[in-house]
């Protein structure tokens, strides 16, 4: 019999980065009309709320990862990048998010796969093609797209309803049942991580006090 696979959890420096990247997320649309961002663009949150909120185990916004027609485009040998294709050049702010998150998957997928597919919701051939990149590579293909970032469950509005009641409470039991019911969402939403091992330790995930 062959020896059991041990999940590999987050770590703490990967939970704070998760974090900070999150709270570089809501800064910058903060006040957007962008239909991308939705409710949680219109919401007008309290310094302490946004970090509240910011503090979910797992990305706020998607680089559309469950999108295989969009990324085989993107990391296509020979892309035709343009502009019309990409949308406009993303504000500065966006793009450097854009940059550090894209960063921040490229290391995390290529150390922990498994924590990579839980933050993000990636499937496996995602996690798998982005492995086989360079860092270089990858920030040329993608980094500067004005289409790429998206808000995480743009077509799930009870769940973002729920992060921006319970989620944001000061009571922290309260905020963190938000946060993993949530992340339990993003999980099933994810065919590839139901009934999985991977989903299963998701449930044991217990982030930092915020």
């Amino acid at each position: 019999m062959g020896a059991k696979l041990e999940y590999q959890g987050l770590t703490t420096d990967d939970l704070a980065n998760i974090h900070a990247l999150n709270q570089s997320f809501l800064k910058a649309i903060a006040g957007s009309a962008a239909e991308a961002f939705g409710v949680i663009a219109s919401r007008r949150l309290t310094d302490p709320q946004l970090l509240r909120l910011a503090g979910v185990p797992f990305l706020l916004f998607s680089f559309r990862e469950h999108d295989s027609d969009y990324w085989q485009r993107v990391l296509a040998d020979s892309p035709q990048f343009d502009l019309i294709d990409s949308g406009n050049p993303p504000a500065e702010n966006i793009a450097q998010l854009q940059v550090a998150g894209l960063g921040f998957l490229w290391q995390l997928v290529r150390r922990n796969p498994y924590a990579a597919r839980i933050v993000s919701g990636a499937s496996v051939s995602w996690c798998q093609r982005i492995a086989g990149l360079t860092l270089v590579s990858f920030m040329q293909s993608a980094a500067s797209r004005g289409d790429l970032l998206r808000r995480r469950f743009p077509d799930e509005e009870t769940v973002w309803r729920r992060l921006l009641e319970d989620g944001i409470s000061p009571k922290q039991q309260t905020r963190l049942a938000s946060h993993h019911s949530a992340l339990q969402a993003l999980l099933t939403r994810a065919p590839e991580l139901r009934h999985s091992t991977v989903s299963a330790a998701a449930c044991r995930i217990r982030d930092s006090k915020v």
